[in-house]
């Protein structure tokens, strides 16, 4: 004796099985990728002073094109309101402005217009992170200016570009 219930039942399972089963993808571990961005997508990184360390802000929008000589132009002229209240200062100097850069070796020779032999810790510091992150990740850095040269620095603070 046949049950009329079981064939409809029937059919449902084998339409069902399919999905029960998945879509054939097979499940694998963890895939680790690069950490995601941080702010826009578009902006200048900045170092500035907090306790007196160098510290990357998060970045400022800057619409267009974003250059080495606009991003120190940025630098030198501080904290914005927001960054000032968060307790953000800097020891570089107002009106600090690229001349000019050139390739050495394995990093950047960045002509200042200031004399880089006045400059403070903190503020040959900041210059030189925000210098590297602006370069992709340039390695070495020698500041010039005012008829002296500091360098080749490095960034005391680990690249996160």
């Amino acid at each position: 004796m046949r049950n009329p219930r079981l064939v409809p039942r029937l059919v449902a399972l084998a339409l069902f099985a399919p999905v029960a089963a998945g879509c054939g993808v097979r499940p694998s571990g963890v895939i680790l990728g690069a950490p995601a961005p941080e702010g826009p997508a578009a902006g200048v990184v900045l170092y500035f002073l907090s306790g007196g360390e160098p510290v990357r802000v998060p970045q400022r929008p800057h619409p267009g094109g974003v250059t080495l000589a606009r991003t120190i132009d940025l630098l030198a002229a501080g904290p914005d309101g927001n960054e000032g209240r968060q307790g953000y200062t800097t020891e570089v100097p107002a009106g600090t402005a690229v001349l000019g850069q050139t390739a050495a070796g394995d990093g950047v020779t960045v002509t200042l217009s200031v004399d880089v032999a006045g400059l403070s810790v903190g503020a040959t510091e900041q210059l030189v992170c925000t210098v590297r992150d602006a370069l992709d990740g340039t390695a070495r850095i020698t500041l010039r200016g005012g008829g002296s040269e500091r360098g080749p620095l490095s960034c005391p603070v680990a690249g996160q570009r």
